[in-house]
């Protein structure tokens, strides 16, 4: 256990520390006061936005979000070393899974209620330039584009992932080039203004292991990535995920679209846009550009099997697209 960074918590919280451990990129912490998640911020507007954020979600009634732990002066935000700490309650539960369909239900309907409550919240980061999806999806392109060329050239002999790398990026490339294209000319542009007159947050790198679930009741747990945005950004991420471990099966859309709209409206409008930028082949860009260029938490094997299991179900892909005929854009 760390020594000074267990003398910081029992000085800022009047506690005592029972164990720390460290997990990921934060320590659980027990106390004699609960057991609690530490996360060290290298950014102060980092931390102090995070901690208004769930402050002012919790203000506003929505309280199946982290709740952080006030210091002795009151605040949520403590420095240590070149750190700025924060103190989370641990929140119960099991992490949802894309293979549950319970569990992806479950999480749209309370990423509705967390939409519900994210909106008119000032102090947020500063907005990006360009509507933040097309820039990013666009960058992605280029640096899958980059990595398979890189492929293409190499005398080296060929590893696995190379092969499905080569083998899918024909048919990624096309529905990549022909989604953006279209998704250029789309309502997201619009959607996203709209997002920053109104000040709405959204999530921003949603997966499943961002929901706990505990009994009946399920918890959207951390805020880092939040931002202005458009609420569409977040469903699109969650669906599109569980469409890949659900086999493409056209009534997970349906059914998590439904369980969206149970608690907060979407247009038909909506719903045809989100069909749309479904279609952008981004999980399998995304995990080619991770590992290759070496970020956190991308590892070849299981991108390798991730990969595999894309391609094993690309026709079953092109048929959930095909079966929504009346969902056309020019």
């Amino acid at each position: 256990m760390d020594r000074e960074l267990i003398a910081s918590i029992e000085k800022m919280y009047r506690c005592r520390v029972i164990r720390l451990r460290p997990k990921r990129t934060v320590w659980l912490c027990d106390t004699n006061r609960g057991n609690w998640v530490i996360k060290g911020y290298d950014n102060f507007n980092q931390a102090a936005w995070v901690t208004h954020l769930s402050h002012t979600l919790h203000q506003r009634g929505f309280r199946d979000v982290v709740r952080y732990i006030l210091t002795i002066q009151n605040v949520p935000v403590f420095k240590w070393k070149d750190y700025y700490m924060t103190a989370m309650e641990r929140i119960p539960g099991r992490e949802g899974s894309y293979f549950n369909k319970a569990d992806i239900l479950h999480s749209l309907t309370k990423l509705a209620e967390f939409h519900l409550h994210s909106m008119f919240i000032p102090g947020g980061p500063p907005p990006e330039e360009g509507v933040p999806l097309l820039v990013k999806w666009e960058d992605r392109y280029r640096s899958f584009l980059h990595i398979h060329g890189q492929i293409q050239n190499s005398e080296n002999r060929q590893s696995r992932l190379a092969q499905l790398i080569q083998s899918g990026a024909p048919a990624i490339l096309k529905e990549a080039e022909y989604v953006l294209g279209v998704a250029r000319r789309s309502l997201l542009t619009g959607e996203y203004t709209a997002s920053l007159y109104q000040q709405h947050i959204a999530h921003k790198d949603l997966a499943s292991h961002n929901f706990l679930l505990s009994g009946k009741r399920s918890f959207l747990i951390d805020l880092d990535t939040a931002a202005y945005d458009t609420p569409l950004v977040d469903i699109i991420q969650l669906i599109s995920r569980a469409l890949v471990l659900q086999g493409w099966g056209l009534s997970i859309f349906t059914e998590a679209i439904e369980a969206y709209r149970s608690v907060r409206p979407l247009s038909d409008t909506q719903v045809a846009l989100i069909f749309l930028l479904l279609r952008f082949p981004d999980n399998f860009m995304r995990e080619v550009t991770g590992v290759f260029e070496k970020r956190k938490n991308f590892q070849a094997s299981r991108v390798e099997q991730y990969l595999a299991i894309i391609m094993k179900n690309w026709q079953r892909r092109e048929r959930f697209f095909a079966g929504y005929e009346h969902f056309l854009y020019a």
